[in-house]
Parts: structure tokens; C-alpha cells; sequence
């Protein structure tokens, strides 16, 4: 998420100065080009050796991979929320927008399921024009916070933006509400209910993985271009353990890699609480 238009103190001269270097940094940010790469992440293997879960679990997951991916998709949102109600985590975001493909972006992430509550720093070498980002459903108005990096949040402090208004989907393929293991999951099976239900859908097995040093088992989705589909291939890295999509790659219809998303370092329910979720607790100002 990155942040194009700002209010800043109430001298005027000191808010068009921040619009203008805001205008600078848009158009240095929009120049960079940074090409795919094969992530470090990301190795295939020929089976899995995880002993975790019981062979049964392994059979019926393996099973669902090669012939019904929905299915699979339901069985780990059905565990997900079973299982876990919070987590921490290491984001990893590419993505290419307008033909241009941004730098990769590291992101330490601490997420809530209930009130849905979402806390994003950036690594201060990948962080876009803002380095901190707090959204919590249901307050500050349904808008995200954010804190500008360097000197600008400084001088601005937090401002407030809406999550998946027209600045932030001109920077973003997926914005901050949409983020996280659960929505993630309903938003590959709704796509997947409406490509069979009108006959587009082809899915294949993508065999086994390792993401980040966890064992997957690898989806792969072929879509028509046609409708809003979201994407020509769709990879998803499922752990095994897990059961929840620790890798998602789209391909575009050119089958250039569009964008990448890891989850690495992933720790479940650690307890954290809507306290956790406050702009003091993730060093920012409170909005003005």
C-alpha cells in the first residue's frame, strides 16, 4: 500500500510542499523497473517427507490436489478456522503493475482474525512511501493508517487512507482487507466456483514444493481470457502441515509472472490482542 495524497499541517505552503515532493517520489517509485526472478524461496522436490500429520491426512490431501482443488481449498479453510486465530509473519509482495515491476517488499506482519486486524512494517530498504500500515475493520472509519517513511512521517505523522480506494489499487494488486490466509482461500474458491460453473476451469498438479523450508503441495490453475479472471496460471503452494497457502504466483495472458506472495516464518496464535492493533503499539501517532 503506498500513499499519493497526503493532509499535513495546517500551513498551506507546508502541504503543498509535501504534495509536491509526494509527486516526486510517485514518479521515481513508478520508474523503477525490477525484473522477475526465481525466488531463493521456492524449491520443487520429488515427495514429501513431513511427518506431522498422519499418512491418511497426506492420502486424502494429495488426492484432492490431482483431482479436485476446491475441495482442498475447503478442507483448509475448514481447518484454518478450526485451527488458528491469529499469527505473525514475514511477507514477502512482487508485483508487476502497468508493465512495470516493482522491487520485492518485506513486510513483518501480525494479523487477527476477529475483529480482522491487520499490522504491516516494512524493512526500511523495501519499504514503499510508507514504511507502517494499521488496518483494524470497523475503526477509523473503515480507512487504513498510515505512516509515512523518513522524514515526511516526521513532519505529517499518521493520516488516514482508504484501503482499496483508487490511490491505493493504482500501487497495490491486492490491498490491506484482503490480506491475509483466510481471505485468501475464499477468494481462490470463488473464483474457482464461478470458472467451473461456466466451463473455463482447468486445474492441474503441480506435484511438491518446499516454500521457505516448509513442505507444499503445489495447485495450478489455467484460466481463459475472459470476464475479470484474475489471472492465465495461478500457483498455490499449500503446506502440508499448515493447510493454508504459504506461496499464491499469478501469470498473466503474455505468461509473464504478475505477482509473487510468500509467507515465511509463519507462527501461529501467539496471542495477540486488539491491543496489539493500536497505533502506539506498532509506532505510530494516533490520526489527527
Amino acid at each position: 500500500m503506498r500513499l499519493w495524497r497526503m493532509t499535513g499541517p495546517s500551513n498551506r505552503r507546508a502541504r503543498l510542499f509535501v504534495g509536491a515532493l509526494l509527486l516526486v517520489l510517485f514518479c521515481l517509485q513508478c520508474t523503477r523497473s525490477e525484473a522477475f526472478r526465481e525466488s531463493r524461496f521456492i524449491v520443487a522436490v520429488a515427495g514429501h517427507s513431513l511427518e506431522r500429520n498422519s499418512p491418511s491426512e497426506f492420502k486424502q490431501v494429495e488426492e484432492l490436489a490431482k483431482s479436485d482443488h476446491a475441495a482442498l481449498l475447503e478442507l483448509c479453510l475448514a481447518n484454518y478456522d478450526q485451527s488458528y486465530r491469529d499469527y505473525v509473519c514475514t511477507f514477502l509482495k512482487q508485483e508487476r503493475i502497468n508493465q512495470v515491476v516493482g522491487k520485492q517488499q518485506e513486510v513483518e506482519v501480525k494479523f487477527l482474525d476477529s475483529p480482522y486486524s491487520v499490522a504491516m512494517a516494512w524493512t526500511p530498504e523495501t519499504a514503499p512511501i510508507g514504511d507502517r500500515v494499521l488496518y483494524v475493520e470497523g475503526k477509523y472509519n473503515g480507512q487504513m493508517l498510515v505512516r509515512p517513511k523518513g522524514f515526511l512521517g516526521r513532519l505529517v505523522g499518521t493520516v488516514a487512507r482508504d484501503p482499496d480506494g483508487p490511490a491505493a489499487m493504482r500501487n497495490t494488486l491486492r490491498p490491506v482487507n484482503m490480506f491475509g490466509f483466510r481471505r485468501a482461500l475464499k477468494s481462490l474458491l470463488a473464483v474457482y466456483e464461478r470458472a467451473d460453473r461456466q466451463g473455463d476451469l482447468r486445474e492441474a498438479f503441480g506435484g511438491f514444493a518446499q516454500v521457505a523450508g516448509r513442505e507444499t503441495v503445489v495447485l495450478i490453475r489455467y484460466l481463459p481470457p475472459k470476464g475479470d479472471y484474475p489471472a492465465y496460471k495461478t500457483v498455490i503452494f499449500i503446506d502440508l502441515e499448515y493447510l493454508v497457502p504459504v506461496c499464491i504466483e499469478g501469470y498473466d495472458w503474455d505468461e509473464q509472472l504478475s505477482s509473487r506472495y510468500i509467507y515465511r516464518d509463519v507462527s501461529f496464535d501467539v496471542g495477540l490482542t486488539d491491543a496489539d492493533f493500536l497505533p502506539a503499539a506498532n509506532e505510530m501517532k494516533p490520526p489527527a
